[in-house]
């Protein structure tokens, strides 16, 4: 046991800002600091800590607690495991009251056991590595060829594993460690007859971390010919490691990731070695797999700048291709550098050295859109049908993005690139984003309709035309109080146990406004929403640093109409107010809201009839055809309860 001596100096010495600063990217602001929560998944930082009261504190989540609670909680640890962890990380002397006996050791939870054993095999293997003659001979002339210095083999706990049977299993079990746990660990492996064998033979080991710098999980390279083996064997997924969820060389790389606000990916353990020894130490590894967004979250704790750096073959290229839309999901700002044919992020650093390849890293990145169009475009040819579906294939990414002004500067570049009209990318990338949408929100028939027929899309700033700041036109109206309801009362639950910004967002989410203060004010809301912020704190209008918006807000909350007291205390009349019936109040002005949406699509209709040529009978069938499936939501439109049409 601890003694309570020296859990105080521990608790003593731990800084909030130094332990959460090891897991997430933290910014000053104010006396306080704020990072992306790491215990639930935000855009925009909630995640507060504050140095003079040594605490943090999510405002989207509710987590909070002091540096103990955070290690325990961010690395399911148990209470002694956390203090042990901070001891380290402090240089704290642990001082014990009892030592444990053998019956208390088989009592710790699996857990602890697992991380215990996989310490004793990251040390097993690299003694195997550096002190035995086949460790040597083979395992260590592998590293030294591809020019591994003993401060890399160090650093990333490099190792060997013999190829014998059951050398590993025998040593650990005589160490002390259960046969069962050493299973549930990956390290061995059962035959049907009882036996136990080793599960890396005659391997080169790289030891995988998580954040806080423990052994989770292997990687092993076989130094063997055996067509029969897979050249590459990791763990199977256990208690402590999730295949997807780490990036090799995190641990090592997090720490200048933070500092240069940059994180290089690269597909494998020695791509991730031969640059850290040469000075490139923002680095981390997919280890070959295919990219998740886990891994993405991860990087994004701390930066949300990423190049992917890929072998110039077919296999690099279509791995970068893949991982550029997960990235785009999660709003990381993506470049793409692809290496020369025949090389890879090794070779490249170990046979032109440090600054070269920083070099060459930066006068190659290309940003995701220019590399898609240069890859795929070229593929494609003169073939039209090709064309057309590497220009989809790239509108498909552009929609991912939240931000809508890159979204905007994008679509142009695009349209530059494929020699194609702006308007009508516009309009692809406009429907995407809304198919995008509508696979994570359920809308109502009418509400897809008017998503669907939606003609344009927010442009960039410098192309929008001049807008009258007035709100006399009836949908700008309708899209006033559709905020006024989303600020008012998105934050309550309806009677299905919704929440009433989900219902509105769910229907009316994929439809841009029309009015430029509006759109913008309903695109930083979603944005922030998406991320985790409470609307509390939304409908505060000191959140906003744009000036019209903070005064659009203001506006929204000063009614010109104030309910005379004297209906109730001189005529005895209770009139029900907004307050008392917000729900109707939702319902009734998005319904109203759509309602108006399809009525300005039918004007436009009949404006287009006017003027269309005769002569231009497809044209013509597809006005009519949306005609037709515009008055239907109309009229279903018109028999929702709440709804008043004025005629």
């Amino acid at each position: 046991m601890i003694s309570k001596d020296t859990v105080a100096k521990i608790l003593d010495y731990a800084r909030i800002e130094e332990v959460v600063g090891d897991f997430v990217n933290l910014k000053r602001a104010g006396a306080n600091l704020k990072g992306n929560c790491p215990f639930h998944d935000e855009k925009t930082p909630s995640f507060t800590v504050s140095p003079a009261k040594n605490i943090y504190k999510c405002f989207g989540c509710g987590a909070a607690g002091d540096p103990l609670k955070f290690v325990m909680e961010h690395e399911h640890m148990s209470y002694p495991e956390a203090l042990r962890y901070l001891a380290a990380k402090y240089r704290i002397e642990i001082e014990e009251t009892e030592t444990f006996s053998n019956e208390q050791k088989e009592q710790q939870s699996v857990k602890e056991s697992l991380y215990i054993a996989m310490k004793y095999a990251a040390g097993f293997y690299q003694e195997q590595l550096l002190t035995t003659e086949e460790g040597k001979s083979v395992g260590l002339t592998y590293f030294r060829h591809r020019g591994f210095t003993e401060k890399t083999i160090a650093d990333f706990q490099l190792g060997y594993a013999p190829d014998s049977f059951d050398h590993f299993n025998k040593a650990a079990q005589k160490a002390g460690y259960q046969l069962d746990i050493l299973e549930k660990a990956g390290l061995v492996r059962m035959r049907e007859g009882k036996s136990a064998y080793d599960f890396f033979r005659a391997r080169v080991m790289f030891p995988i971390h998580n954040l806080s710098g423990k052994v989770v999980a292997f990687g092993g390279r076989i130094m063997t010919k055996d067509p029969k083996q897979a050249k590459y064997i990791n763990t199977q997924e256990t208690d402590i490691y999730t295949k997807g969820q780490l990036v090799y060389g995190i641990y090592q790389a997090k720490a200048e990731i933070r500092k240069k606000d940059t994180c290089f990916l690269v597909e494998g353990y020695t791509d991730v070695l031969s640059l850290y020894q040469a000075g490139i130490s923002n680095v981390v590894a997919s280890s070959g797999t295919a990219l998740t967004k886990e891994q993405v979250k991860l990087i994004r704790r701390f930066t949300s700048n990423i190049v992917l750096i890929y072998d110039g073959d077919k296999a690099g290229i279509n791995a970068a291709l893949r991982g550029v839309d997960i990235m785009l999901e999660e709003a990381m700002d993506v470049k793409v550098v692809i290496l020369p044919d025949g090389e890879d992020p090794d070779s490249f650093v170990r046979n032109r050295g440090t600054d070269t390849t920083l070099a060459f890293i930066q006068d190659n990145k290309k940003d995701f859109i220019f590399f898609k169009a240069d890859i795929l475009l070229k593929n494609a040819g003169n073939d039209p049908t090709q064309r057309a579906a590497a220009i989809r294939n790239i509108v498909e990414s552009i929609s991912l993005i939240q931000d809508p002004i890159r979204k905007a500067y994008y679509t142009r570049e695009c349209s530059k690139l494929a020699e194609l009209p702006e308007e009508m990318l516009i309009k692809e990338v406009n429907k995407q984003t809304i198919s995008q949408y509508r696979k994570s929100h359920q809308m109502t028939e009418a509400s897809a309709v008017v998503a669907q027929e939606l003609p344009e899309l927010t442009t960039l700033p410098a192309e929008q035309p001049a807008e009258p700041k007035t709100t006399d036109h009836p949908l700008h109206i309708q899209e006033r109080d559709l905020l006024r309801v989303l600020f008012q009362h998105g934050h309550r639950v309806m009677e299905d146990e919704v929440l009433a910004a989900d219902f509105i967002l769910d229907h009316v989410g994929g439809v841009p406004l029309t009015h430029l203060v509006y759109q913008r004010t309903f695109d930083i809301f979603i944005h922030a929403f998406d991320g985790g912020e409470e609307i509390t704190k939304l409908q505060d209008e000191k959140y906003y640093e744009d000036h019209e918006i903070r005064t659009f807000l203001i506006d929204l909350k000063i009614s010109p109409y104030q309910l005379s007291p004297n209906w109730e205390t001189q005529h005895n009349i209770t009139v029900k107010t907004n307050e008392d019936v917000w729900e109707a109040d939702v319902r009734s002005t998005v319904n109203r809201y759509i309602y108006h949406r399809v009525l300005d699509q039918l004007k436009a209709i009949d404006e287009a009839l006017k003027v269309l040529n005769p002569d231009d009978e497809e044209q013509l069938n597809e006005l009519l055809t949306r005609k037709i499936t515009l008055q239907k939501a109309k009229i279903e439109l018109a028999r929702q309860p709440g709804l008043v049409i004025f005629k």
